[in-house]
């Protein structure tokens, strides 16, 4: 058996954070629990898929906190906010707050962001939102002692609005970095040229503890803006849990893309896996999955300058074996040869890497690779046509033909077959091997 292996080229990307600096006028007051105005948390929408611009990009690569623009409120300088290279959704860093053993005294923990101009992009109807990813364990949140809050102000910190608080979210996985669900709708402060946005991190006791933390990263605040730079995710994916170790590096590829006219290669990517790990490789990009038998969520990011677009997909990591993929020589080819590959499983076999060798007699003598190619996708159920236009007079051949998907197993097939001009006639199947 001839083992067939793809070639990939994975091109890493070097990239640059978009720090958007303003100027930060002095907080009037330094915040406060008390000085919040808690309202009811604004209904999140989702993202438009185009059309984006980034008023805010922030995910700490500078390595300074605060970072450039951004304001630090101390309360306690033991628990206070700090550059994380430990827990981070993007390389290379994050922005957390602790409370451990060596950290007694309140906590009120703010890290402000510059100044934004919401009216210079605002058009009357165009929506403003807030995305971000946060880091925590469960007891962070149930605890009624630990708060962490991200609260919106229109002059200078002197007012606060709450607009999202961990205490009321549920069901997030601790110890993984969540998105914080829908992004938050911050539409309604469109016409505001002074706002601020605070994340806060509060504790109202003197006791110390064990790992109660907070991190946040891949701040982006966004309003949508008449464009068409969109991205694509692809998938939806299944890939067979055994089939990633055929990979270097070792995982699942999952292909994105943007809109045409944009080079790929030139934008900031950033994929989230869906279990705790993420990438900033443009385009094609692979991931290993450890717990097979699941549905991951995958989203993707993409950055072309102040333009921003978003996709999400799923993959599906199945652990039982699909059924085979079967390979088919026509009774009857004309002209040269004509073969099928049939995926009668249950999952889609994508980017299907096809041959056809011809050899000589029996004796199998001087080897000929008369056609190949890449099939996208081989839907489940469904028939997909290969053919050479080969001809080789009044022979009779060895016809050797390999199907490898990227994320099913392959299968290879040899037949005897007659050579007549530009006819072949299919004498023989022999040798029918898993690959």
């Amino acid at each position: 058996m001839k083992e067939i292996r793809k070639k990939k080229n994975l091109i890493m990307l070097v990239c640059a954070s978009v720090l958007i600096c303003c100027s930060y006028s002095a907080v009037a007051n330094t915040p406060s629990n008390t000085a919040l105005q808690t309202i009811q948390i604004s209904k999140s929408l989702s993202l438009e898929p185009k059309g984006n611009v980034s008023i805010l990009s922030e995910n700490f690569s500078a390595g300074s906190m605060p970072p450039s623009g951004w304001v630090r409120s101390v309360t306690n300088p033991n628990g206070t906010w700090k550059i994380d290279t430990a827990r981070r959704h993007s390389v290379p860093n994050s922005a957390s707050v602790y409370r451990g053993l060596s950290c007694f005294g309140l906590q009120d923990e703010w890290l402000i962001t510059p100044n934004l101009n919401f009216s210079e992009y605002s058009t009357g109807s165009n929506k403003y939102f807030l995305r971000f990813w946060w880091y925590t364990d469960i007891y962070v949140v149930q605890n009624s002692v630990i708060h962490f809050n991200v609260s919106i102000s229109t002059n200078g910190g002197i007012n606060w609005t709450k607009i999202w608080t961990a205490k009321d979210q549920s069901g997030f996985p601790q110890y993984k970095w969540t998105e914080i669900g829908m992004p938050i709708d911050i539409s309604e402060y469109r016409d505001e040229s002074n706002v601020t946005i605070g994340f806060q991190f509060f504790s109202n006791t003197t006791q110390h503890a064990i790992a109660q933390f907070f991190a946040i990263d891949d701040i982006l605040v966004i309003t949508n803006v008449p464009g068409n730079f969109t991205c694509d995710a692809g998938g939806p994916y299944s890939w067979y849990y055994y089939r990633q170790f055929d990979y270097i590096p070792n995982g699942a590829r999952l292909h994105g893309n943007v809109t045409e006219g944009y080079n790929p290669y030139l934008c900031q990517w950033l994929w989230d896996f869906g279990n705790n790990k993420t990438s900033l490789v443009p385009v094609d990009t692979w991931n290993f999955y450890e717990i097979p038998d699941m549905v991951y969520n995958v989203t993707l990011q993409v950055t072309y300058g102040d333009r921003v677009a978003f996709d999400n997909t799923t993959i599906w990591v199945f652990l039982a074996p699909p059924p085979n993929i079967t390979i088919e020589l026509n009774l009857i080819s004309f002209p040269g040869i004509n073969a099928k590959i049939n995926n009668p499983g249950g999952y889609n076999a994508t980017y299907v890497n096809w041959s056809i060798d011809v050899f000589l007699g029996p004796l199998k003598l001087r080897e000929r690779i008369v056609a190949n190619g890449t099939i996208e996708n081989v839907e489940s159920g469904s028939i997909a046509s290969i053919a050479s236009k080969y001809f080789f007079g009044c022979k009779l051949i060895h016809i050797h033909i390999v199907a490898t998907p990227e994320n099913i197993p392959g299968w290879e097939e040899s037949f005897y077959a007659l050579k007549f001009g530009p006819f072949t006639i299919a004498l023989q199947n022999f040798m029918p091997e898993k690959i």
